[in-house]
Parts: structure tokens; sequence; C-alpha cells
């Protein structure tokens, strides 16, 4: 994982023949020779695209849960951290990316922004109230702060805090500021073609038995809605997005990724509302519109899917946090339309019925993180490291919301293929759903279908014919033959070499939903067998030490694949998880630091991996 508390060197990934290039990292330092920022008109394009990875979902300081515990690192030392500066972080350690972020949204809670407003400027009417003064008090935790939120969860819409504001009013003009705020930060980072920040913000609609509904509002440039949308201005889902649509209007342009649908009890991706009510055509066409990704992987788990909930696919086994509901359990479970197979299904049936399918859904990752420290998916607890007390609590810590956290992962990050680094490609890009996921890595992954030749893997213009002749991920075909895949992926240099590349299948036939994996390509000469699959990789880690053996692995893998069960009458979907070979998990690095032993409840080793979006096949 990509995270140190040492200066290092400018890091360049090299790509292969047809992935063209990317400057991974920048210096350290800025120079001290101010330097003329180009305009995005200015910055050269590729037209073939090239990889880009960043982090959407970031808070800082200015979101009121990381404040209160402790978090005093602002959004200016996030976006520093971000393109490759050493920062403090909250932890006490000074640390900083190995690998710089290309792009970054940070997304603090817009419920928060009031309080912000309020409770941190000394001249604020507010500044001194019973509330604020509540906020600031060092006795104040965490835990019980997140609980006396979720004790409002069935409130829609939710209570704005009236002890940090003197009326409503007020309290708009409190939210107005800090967004304002968050919109100027955002502007003075962002440095066309070498750093992108995206304006965004955290809309975090709360469910009863610490559930949620929470989106990352994202905006394509610098026109914005007048004010951040939240939980306390809507009645529900459907309320959000009218809301939303109604407020950004030309040239405002605006997509919403929701993210621990693991965490929804299956409302997410339900067909009705949190009251129970269907949604309506308009109420599924305008989440359609706004709505093209989803972050299928963070720290706080896994969204994709889950053994024994919809699935047997023994690869859904991972950053698994909630056992299967059972008959009449309302939440802290997990149901089917808590994961993001199980919505891309779900779409595919809407489709049938006619209906429009807010459930095409591109993926990423992101970090979620609360220390302002974005795409830092190193080993978490670092403070901890080689004292046996501090581990052994760190490893028994609890967390209202997400629980035991040795179960949670380190987080993810977010790829994208751009013509170029600016607000715009970088936009784009997650707008066609031309994106993928990674549980941390830097590993890359492309995906295209249609008319292609079967030696797409040796041609040097196979990007060129990819685009001519195919549809990349995000894409829809619609063909009355076999399409041919084509897949290609590349492993981070600073992480394991690759396993697998899976292909996933979901299609609908009379109203039933299928879904099937294949193995279409394996490293160390593995072949899959009659069921599609190959045998186990042979690499391994040492647990004790953690050093790999992972020589079987691969740098590259790539395939051309067409589906032997294709059917034209079926709509369908395809997506590429890619693997790669085991390595140590981080409770498994904390624990070896202080020669502590693992609880039982974590597995020693993960296969870290990624996602690419689907390609969408439609009669």
């Amino acid at each position: 994982m990509h995270v140190r508390t040492t200066a290092s060197a400018l890091i360049l990934i090299a790509a292969s023949s047809f992935a063209p290039a990317v400057v991974a990292a920048q210096a350290a330092e800025a120079s001290a020779e101010p330097q003329q920022t180009p305009s995005p008109a200015q910055v050269e394009r590729n037209v073939l695209r090239a990889a880009y990875f960043g982090d959407l979902h970031v808070h800082t300081s200015w979101s009121t849960d990381a404040y209160i515990g402790g978090n005093r690192v602002g959004p200016s030392d996030a976006y520093r951290f971000a393109r490759g500066e050493a920062v403090d972080l909250p932890n006490g350690i000074t640390t900083q990316l190995d690998v710089a972020l290309d792009f970054v949204a940070i997304t603090d809670h817009a419920e928060g922004f009031e309080t912000i407003a309020a409770c941190t400027d000394t001249a604020h009417p507010q500044y001194d109230s019973v509330g604020c003064r509540a906020l600031r008090n060092p006795q104040a935790t965490q835990a019980g702060f997140l609980r006396s939120a979720f004790q409002n969860a069935s409130k829609r819409p939710a209570p704005r805090n009236a002890q940090r504001c003197a009326d409503v009013e007020s309290c708009l003009e409190s939210e107005r500021a800090t967004w304002r705020r968050v919109q100027a930060v955002a502007e003075e980072f962002n440095d066309p073609g070498r750093f992108t920040t995206l304006i965004g913000y955290e809309f975090s609609s709360l469910l009863e038995r610490f559930g949620m509904l929470h989106r990352n509002v994202i905006f394509r440039g610098s026109d914005v809605i007048p004010r951040a949308i939240s939980a306390q201005d809507v009645t529900g889902q459907a309320d959000f997005f009218a809301q939303l649509d109604a407020a950004c209007q030309e040239p405002c342009e605006v997509l919403t990724i929701p993210h621990n649908t693991n965490y929804s009890w299956g409302l997410t991706f339900s067909r009705t509302d949190e009251a129970g009510n269907s949604y309506s055509d308009e109420d599924l066409e305008r989440r359609a519109s706004i709505e093209k990704l989803v972050e299928v992987t963070q720290q706080k788990g896994n969204s994709e899917c889950q053994v024994g909930v919809g699935t047997t696919d023994e690869d859904c086994d991972f950053g698994i946090i909630f056992p299967p509901c059972q008959e009449g359990q309302k939440g802290g479970c997990a149901r089917p339309a808590s994961f993001v197979r199980h919505a891309l299904l779900e779409g595919l049936l809407l489709e049938e019925e006619g209906r429009a399918n807010p459930f095409a859904l591109g993926m990423i990752g992101s970090t979620d993180t609360h220390n302002s420290d974005p795409g830092n998916t190193g080993p978490r607890f670092e403070a901890a490291r080689g004292n046996a007390t501090a581990v052994r609590a760190a490893l028994d810590r609890n967390h209202p919301v997400v629980r035991e956290i040795r179960r949670t992962n380190v987080g993810g990050l977010a790829g994208v293929w751009a013509e170029s680094n600016t607000r715009e490609d970088i936009f784009d890009a997650l707008q066609r759903r031309e994106a993928f996921a990674t549980s941390g890595s830097r590993l890359r992954v492309r995906f295209f279908g249609g008319d292609l030749p079967e030696d797409m893997g040796s041609r040097q213009d196979a990007l060129e014919v990819a685009y001519q002749r195919g549809v990349p991920m995000g894409g829809d075909l619609e063909s009355t033959k076999s399409p041919r895949f084509w897949v290609w992926a590349a492993r981070d240099p600073l992480a394991p070499t690759l396993d697998r590349v899976q292909v996933v299948k979901g299609w609908v036939d009379n109203g039933e939903q299928h879904h099937r994996v294949w193995d279409v390509v394996c490293s160390a000469g593995r072949r899959p067998g009659a069921d599609g699959r190959c045998e186990p990789t042979p690499a391994t880690v040492d647990t004790n030490t953690c050093e790999r053996r992972d020589e079987a692995g691969a740098d590259e893998l790539q395939a051309s694949f067409t589906d032997p069960t294709f059917d034209p009458r079926h709509r369908s979907f395809y997506y590429v998880r890619v693997l790669e070979n085991p390595s140590c998990r981080w409770t498994t690095i904390l624990a070896n630091s202080a020669r502590v032993n693992l609880p039982d409840d974590v597995k020693a080793a993960v296969q870290q991996r990624g996602w690419s979006s689907p390609i969408w096949l439609r009669p």
C-alpha cells in the first residue's frame, strides 16, 4: 500500500504499449518558483485516454463527526496530502503518499455545515452557544455524538441543531458560508493537467440501527448549486433527487455516488422509499440521469456481493461486515438489495418492464477517510505499531457504526480512463462510467466489448480498434450476435502480482435473475477448467513475516472472451474483477509489529482486487 512516513522521490508508473504512461506522483514539495496555471484548453489531451487515480470520498475537520473525534486537519492540508506532500495527521504522525493522487473531492458532511461555520469561527454570533461549547468540549466523544445523531434517524427531514443557530435562517446562512469556503479551497488547489480538485460534499441520510443512505455529490466545474442540499432539507431519496435536479441548472452538472450500500438494509437499491412508497416513473428517470456510479468498496466494507446473500460466488467473501438477514430482521444485517450485483440485475428487470433503470451503475472505490488523508490505503493505526498494548486495543476496538474495527477494509481508490487530468475530462469519464474501482492498489484494468478481432492482445493498434469497433467499460451494446470482449489488467508495481481476471455476467430470462463468473485468464500458465474456473493460485504469503512468494503471478494479464451462454433475447451486463495474489491483511501487519496474536475472526491474508464498470447488452 502507498503510504510512508519519510520523504520520497518522484515515481512514474510505466504503461504497456497499449496503455499510455501515467505520471502517478508529484514532487513532495511545491516549487518555490511561481508557475502559471494552464487553462484546460492548454492541457495536452490523449484521445486513447490514460489511467488517473483519485479519491472521491474524503472527510476533514469540516465534518462534525471527524471534528468531535479530534481531527483538526482541514481541507487545505488534505489537498496537500493528496498531491503528495507530507502532512501532520490527526494520529500524530507526519505522513505522505508514496504515489500522489491525480484527482480528489473533499466530501465533508453537508449536515454539519451550519455547525462548522458557527462553532469554529470565533467571530460567529453563535460561537459561544451551548451547542458549540458542547462540540468543542474535550470530554465530548465521537461515539456519543454519533449515538445522538442516530436518535433522529427516522425523522424526515432530519432536524437542524437549534443549539447552534439563532433561527432557521441563521442556520441556512451558516450552511451557505461553509459551502462557499468548500468551493474556494477547491478552486485554490485545482491545477489543470497536474492535479484536479472536484467540488463536492456528502449527503448523509440516516437509518435506524446505524444504517445509512449516503451519497457523495460531485460537480463538473465551478458552477454548483447555491447551497448543499442535505438530509435536513428532504423527505426522502426521491425528494433529494428532485431538489438536486431543480437546483443544478445549466451550466451546472452533477453526479451522485451512493456508498456503503451494505449499510442501507436494502433500501439504496429498493423500488420503494424509506416510507415504503413506490418510486414513480419520474423518480426513476430523474435518478437515472444523475446517478451513474456506485462506490463498491471503501473502509467500511465491500458492497459488490456477499456469499449466502443471493450468491454462492466464493470470491464475494471480501470485506464482509454483516451476517445475512434473518426473517423479520430489519437492520444490522445483509440482504441482496444491499449489494451492487443485485442492483445491476434489478435494473435489467426494470428495463424489461419498460421503465427507467437507475441501477445502470459504474464502479469506483474510495477511502471514506475521516483523517484528512485522501488515498491513504496503507495499514491502519500506524501510531500503535510496535506497542503491544496499543495494538491489542486497536484490534479490540469497537465503533458504534462500523462495529469491530478489525473487520473493516483499508479503503479503496477510484480509477478513470480520461483524455487529460482536468475537471472536465475526469468528470466526463465518471459520467460515461469509463471508471473502475480498486481496494487500495493502483492496478489498472481496461474492458471493451463489441465487434472486436480475436487477436486484440497482440495488435499494436489494439486501443484504436477497441474504441472504433466496440465500447469501453460503462458503455451499451445493441447486438444480435455474440460480442467479443477484451480485457487487459496491469499490476501496481508496489503491490502483489496478479492472480487472475474474471468476467462476471448477469442476465434476466422471463423475469428471473441469473449471474455467473468465469476466470478468463490466470497467471502461472493455469487455464480455466470445464467449470470456467482456474485452480487456486500457487502464490503464497508468509503471514508471520508478510514476505510474499508471488513469482507465479503476472505483471500483466489480457484475454479475449466470448460468452458461451450468449442469447440475444436476454438483457445482460458484464463486468471484470481482477484479483491480486495474497498479501497480509492490515490487521496482520499491525499484530506482527508487536508480536500480538491475531483475533480468530479475521483472516491473516487477503487478495486485494479491482472491478471494472459493466458493459450492458440490450436486445
